[in-house]
């Protein structure tokens, strides 16, 4: 995975920002924060349906930055527009925002951001955009993306692409586009430059769930 990314940050037409893939592990190893989405009690899907922006110590998480636009295309969510700075998260429609519900492939509690279609359907989990925001910049994050489950009779469909946009404290950004598997990616980067906010886009045909973001690392350690 780290050599895919590290490839993907060559394409042509990617920003040429300071982004560096790292181990997810090595990051965790280190003192961190950690978003996991367990304050709540664990109930299936849907799960608990979140209309506002989700607030923890250091981090907000909306639907998409202030100044973006999440259009429907196709049952996703895409984000058009220029953000506003400073950078902000904010939430979606009522009922197209989250759902955080306990995650089978996670063996936890995760959030899905919610499309178009609405939390209360399967096909509305997990095709909308999130937004992370962080109070300061931050040296290194890190987060754990659930596409399709394991498929070992190859019965499900394929597994879609994810958008990562990284906004950095330069003011340039970083896009991402990640080839997705079955079952739980771990993707961790550093930027010497400090990374502000990351907003995720999908085209997974079964939706994304996210869990366990790290960030803090730097701040954390002293």
């Amino acid at each position: 995975m780290m050599r895919l990314c590290a490839a993907l940050l060559c394409l042509p037409g990617v920003a040429a920002a300071d982004l560096l893939p790292v181990s997810y592990d090595d990051l965790k190893a280190q003192p961190h924060r950690s978003e996991t989405f367990d304050t709540l009690p664990s109930a299936p899907e849907p799960g608990h349906r979140i209309d506002q922006h989700w607030r923890a110590p250091g981090l907000t998480i909306g639907e998409r930055l202030a100044g973006q636009t999440a259009q429907d295309t196709d049952g996703f969510d895409t984000l058009t527009g220029t953000a506003d700075h400073p950078l902000r998260a904010i939430p979606g429609a009522p009922g197209q925002t989250f759902a955080i519900a306990r995650h089978a492939g996670f063996g936890s509690n995760a959030l899905f951001p919610v499309g178009p279609k609405g939390a209360d359907l399967p096909e509305g989990r997990g095709e909308g955009s999130a937004a992370l925001v962080f109070d300061t910049p931050q040296s290194a994050i890190g987060l754990r993306l659930h596409a399709e489950y394991p498929d070992p009779l190859g019965q499900r469909p394929a597994p879609g692409t994810a958008l990562l946009t990284f906004h950095h404290a330069t003011g340039q950004t970083t896009k991402l586009t990640l080839p997705l598997t079955h079952g739980v990616i771990s993707l961790a980067w550093r930027s010497d430059t400090g990374i502000t906010a990351v907003t995720v886009q999908n085209t997974d045909p079964g939706g994304i769930a996210l869990d366990d973001i790290l960030y803090d690392v730097t701040a954390l350690s002293g």
